[in-house]
């Protein structure tokens, strides 16, 4: 089915007038991106099929004239019902990105149809939705958390650690040994592990894995310590790092750590690992996972998990199964993560000077902002940050009073300020009341958008006086608070000024050899406080994420990143 008809209405539809508009056939090519002479040959095809009326116009560069003798809102209507009834998703999905009034199909309680659970062929199918484009997914660069879960997918790590017992697991290594000063490490490999190509995984594949970290990879703090690695045998492999390193078992269950296969040269779209999933299809509207047969672990249930791209608060991320009426469950998550601003110190501006991050401070007023602007009912209640650690965090104390006298204290002379906003609803509608309520103190902000992957962009990073982002932790949460600090793509190594890493980086040494939990914790407690004397990042709030299931999804988990983990869903249809 062609949508030339639906993608040209849409994008003219706010000019028509009693169904007529005018263009050029410039216009047409941009919108259809084909040639001119396409182009009429598709008004011609549109012309006979009775869906429009064409006017050419008179000389080089003239409008045209367009009739459409239908309303197109009941010709939107009629083509969902149809991809519905037919099962055409994919169409459907491409007319829900168009320009086209939300008002016109959010009623048509049709569409849910086509989310959650779904039998196709005998297979178990699960179809969700995610809202913006995808970024990379190289495990050596990806530093964002929808990624990080799809790597999660995919791929498999030597070990894995366990919240829950605090501990690490064996998985592609069955065995692991390490000598008394944690210098070096030996892991023996699992036989009869396959590739997605079908290949024996061995030590040689893990060798590989480690050589494509690169000084400039954002997780080269990973590997930065390995000075040999030695393949000993077809599953043995040892490392020999420059220095003691007790987190190194750690670090080798991040997802960045996927062991990928050396005979394969990696590809964004044709993703090959060992993981339960394969990447069967990747667009920039659509991503299609396929179960592995041949997986070496727990066989996932479901067979097949697809991902439609649809716009930005177009509908909820849920797992409900169609024509079930029983009860829901939801899940309401405070991420394991922090809202922040931070300042750029690589700015030759006042946010060098304390007293105005000071004033920048108390004028940062989440709990403000959140009962003004009503953003309770828009994200979940507020939970205020003041800490990595969520059980850590407190209300912190705003004072107009010292916001003034900081202010005043300070150098600041009324020059603008460029505040880097994530291209995201909750950040932009907050931006925009701290812009306001700057002003009223005579503290000019220029608001900045960015893209997430903006991330892997220091130069445009670092346009900006300071930013606003997010910080999300995994399952560790102690490997999470390290690599906020050590990932290179993350706005704290980017920000941060060569004597406040110096300073924060001799804290983290000494972190990851702690010996203990307590001992850990009590550095990282001296690191945040030190954040907070000297107003490096002002702390903001854990974000609140809803989920809502049918109780015909059973063992639903989600996994460090935030996500449903497809690994272990499975469907009970009697429940």
């Amino acid at each position: 089915m062609d949508i030339s008809y639906y993608l040209l209405r849409a994008h003219l539809y706010e000019r028509e007038t009693n169904g007529q508009v005018s263009c050029t056939l410039h216009e047409i090519e941009t919108i259809w991106q084909c040639t001119r002479r396409h182009v009429i040959r598709k008004l011609k095809k549109l012309e006979e099929h009775g869906q429009l009326l064409y006017q050419p116009g008179r000389g080089r560069g003239r409008s045209s004239s367009l009739s459409f003798p239908s309303d197109f809102r009941e010709d939107v209507e009629k083509c969902l019902k149809f991809c519905i009834q037919e099962d055409k998703p994919t169409i459907l999905f491409q007319l829900l990105q168009l320009p086209i009034p939300r008002h016109w199909y959010t009623h048509m309680t049709e569409l849910e149809q086509l989310f959650g659970y779904q039998q196709q062929e005998g297979q178990d199918t699960l179809r969700t939705v995610f809202n913006r484009p995808i970024t990379t997914l190289d495990p050596c660069a990806s530093s964002i958390t929808f990624e990080s879960h799809l790597i999660e997918q995919l791929s498999d790590t030597l070990v894995i650690y366990d919240q829950e017992t605090d501990s690490v697991h064996p998985h592609l290594a069955h065995h692991w040994k390490t000598n008394e000063d944690s210098t070096e490490w030996v892991f023996y490999l699992r036989k009869g592990v396959l590739f997605h190509h079908m290949r024996e995984m061995t030590s040689e594949d893990i060798a590989y894995t480690i050589d494509r970290f690169k000084p400039d990879s954002p997780y080269y703090w990973l590997v930065s310590d390995v000075v040999q690695t030695e393949v000993i045998d077809r599953y043995i492999i040892r490392f020999q790092l420059a220095k003691s390193n007790p987190f190194f078992l750690r670090y080798m269950a991040s997802v960045s750590m996927a062991i990928l296969p050396r005979d394969v040269m990696f590809n964004e779209y044709e993703w090959v690992a060992t993981g339960p999933y394969q990447l069967k299809e990747r667009t920039e509207q659509k991503l299609v996972l396929d179960v592995f047969p041949s997986y070496f672990h727990m066989r996932p249930f479901l067979d097949r998990v697809e991902m439609w791209r649809i716009k930005p608060g177009e509908k909820k991320v849920n797992y409900t199964l169609p024509d079930q009426q029983g009860p829901t469950q939801s899940h309401y998550e405070v991420e394991q993560g922090f809202r922040f601003l931070a300042f750029n110190f690589h700015r030759d501006s006042i946010i060098q000077e304390r007293y105005f991050r000071e004033a920048m401070y108390h004028l940062v007023d989440t709990e403000r902002i959140f009962t003004e602007l009503n953003l309770e009912q828009l994200f979940g209640k507020l939970k205020h940050a003041s800490s990595f650690f969520l059980e850590k965090s407190v209300a912190p104390k705003k004072s107009e009073q010292k916001l003034k006298e900081a202010l005043k204290k300070s150098a600041y002379q009324g020059e603008s300020l460029k505040v880097g906003v994530l291209r995201h609803k909750s950040a932009e509608i907050q931006a925009e009341w701290l812009s306001q309520e700057a002003a009223k103190y005579g503290i000019s902000l220029e608001l900045c958008d960015y893209e997430l992957d903006s991330i892997y962009n220091n130069n445009e990073m670092l346009a900006f006086d300071m930013a606003f982002m997010g910080e999300v932790a995994n399952s560790d949460r102690e490997l999470s608070f390290l690599g906020a600090f050590k990932n290179e793509a993350l706005l704290f190594r980017t920000y941060f000024g060569p004597s406040q890493l110096q300073k924060i980086d001799t804290y983290l040494e000494a972190f990851k050899n702690g010996k203990t939990k307590q001992e850990r914790y009590k550095i990282a407690d001296k690191i945040e406080s030190y954040l907070h004397q000297e107003r490096l990042i002002i702390f903001q709030n854990h974000p609140m994420k809803e989920r809502t299931h049918t109780a015909f999804l059973q063992d639903f988990e989600l996994t460090g990143f935030g996500h449903p983990n497809f690994r272990k869903l499975w469907i009970d249809k009697l429940a």
